[in-house]
């Protein structure tokens, strides 16, 4: 059996053995002809298949897959020969083809009143067609673009807002630095969202970097000082600020100890062991040298692996010039054996000894990238104060995008530095739709 398709509808041809025992009598396929008394359309020959087998029965099926079989003779007599040699249908297929042709033309008429329809309900409407397309590009672009999180930065009162959230005696700032500037400077550098760091300009005072918090849930996340001091708040104070006012890091400042003290005392290990707990990172400022507090970070790590630690600002390890420097950037590196240790590269400005864009710098980002992985080494501002050296697009925009042209690093890595390091950390902190605004 062979497939012709005449005029939209399919056409089965049937072979029959003894009737090609009569073709063999013949000339050429073309010699075959049928009676002329057989009602139905003619079909020319070159619309159906050639075949060494005469055609015996054509069958033609319309769409409803209804069919009607007429069995032709064979006659090698030419008398009964149409002059053109046609093929003839049935008279069914004749119907079916009509039938056929009438609804396609109904289904294309249809289809241009449905056109027209619609063209005539988009009229007027163009703006707002546009403004939607305008719209999912938008959200489709921030789905994609890299998440810039700035790991460390700072906020404190105005001048004006100083009587509701008053200065620690003796450290009022020397720089503006409320929220406000903060904002635009993050819309500028085109910065995300943020971790907020408790400065030592309220000390244990929290109440202005909680009203920022809860000013702007979701864009940042607040990292409050712990207080190891003589009849200070302690673990309670900690807990307080963790589970009501909604902090998820601890800053340990080793200078806050008391005298002789060191951060592996007893309220130290209380602190650090209850952060982690609670799902707190508690982070590191070693202001005056890793070296001098570096075997009590690896001494809290190894007694409680399940808390996070963040080291900032490279652990304050300038660019090696001798010995010693050698060795605290080597301790600094070795702390990559702990799973829960993660680098702040942060406040280039205090560890380089050179003017932006910082260049002895950037093997030691290299470097504990190589050591760390990406996924544990975060980006950091410190804003204010970054704002008086290079200004804070330049340490968010222009020194990532220069690095990256002179690093080792993939695409990834840098996404992974620039924001999904802390995304992962604090995870579910910084909620999308702020991200996206």
């Amino acid at each position: 059996m062979a497939m012709a398709l005449v005029a939209g509808v399919n056409v089965r041809l049937c072979f029959s053995p003894s009737v090609g025992d009569l073709a063999r009598r013949v000339r050429s396929p073309s010699s075959i002809s049928y009676p002329r008394k057989c009602c139905g359309i003619a079909v020319p020959l070159w619309s159906l298949p050639s075949s060494p087998r005469p055609l015996s029965i054509i069958n033609a099926v319309h769409h409803q897959h209804t069919s009607h079989s007429v069995h032709l003779p064979v006659h090698s007599n030419r008398r009964f020969a149409a002059p053109d040699t046609r093929r003839v249908l049935p008279i069914r297929a004749l119907l079916a083809l009509s039938v056929a042709a009438a609804l396609a033309f109904l289904q294309r008429k249809q289809q241009r009143v449905q056109l027209v329809r619609s063209r005539i309900l988009m009229a007027g409407k163009d703006d707002d067609y546009v403004a939607s397309a305008m719209m999912a590009k938008r959200e489709e672009s921030a789905a994609t673009k890299t998440r810039r999180i700035d790991s460390h930065l700072h906020v404190w009162a105005s001048p004006k807002e100083a009587n509701e959230f008053p200065y620690f005696p003796g450290q009022e700032p020397t720089l503006p630095g409320n929220v406000d500037y903060l904002l635009e400077s993050m819309e500028e550098a085109e910065v995300d969202g943020a971790l907020i760091i408790q400065p030592i300009n309220h000390k244990f005072d929290h109440s202005y970097v909680s009203s920022v918090i809860r000013t702007y849930p979701g864009k940042y996340v607040g990292c409050c000082l712990a207080d190891p001091s003589e009849g200070g708040g302690g673990v309670r104070e900690m807990e307080r600020l963790i589970a009501e006012e909604g902090y998820r890091a601890v800053r340990f400042n080793p200078y806050l100890w008391p005298a002789g003290e060191n951060m592996t005392n007893k309220v130290g290990k209380a602190m650090f062991s209850r952060a982690g707990e609670l799902g707190a990172v508690v982070g590191f400022m070693c202001f005056k040298g890793l070296m001098l507090h570096i075997d009590d970070i690896e001494e809290l790590c190894l007694e409680f692996p399940a808390t996070a630690v963040m080291i900032d600002h490279f652990g304050f390890c300038k660019p090696a010039q001798s010995k010693d420097e050698e060795e605290a950037w080597r301790r600094l590196l070795s702390l990559a054996r702990f799973p829960q240790v993660y680098v702040k590269t942060s406040a280039f400005f205090r560890v380089s000894r050179q003017s932006f864009p910082y260049e002895d710098t950037w093997p030691l980002v290299q470097q504990l990238v190589d050591a760390f992985g990406a996924k544990r080494v975060l980006w950091g501002s410190d804003f204010p104060f970054v704002a008086a050296e290079c200004g804070y697009t330049k340490a968010c925009q222009e020194l990532p995008s220069i690095m990256a042209s002179k690093l080792r690093l993939s695409s990834e890595d840098w996404e992974w530095v620039l924001g999904r390091t802390a995304l992962q950390l604090f995870a579910g902190a910084w909620q999308e739709s702020n991200l996206v605004s």
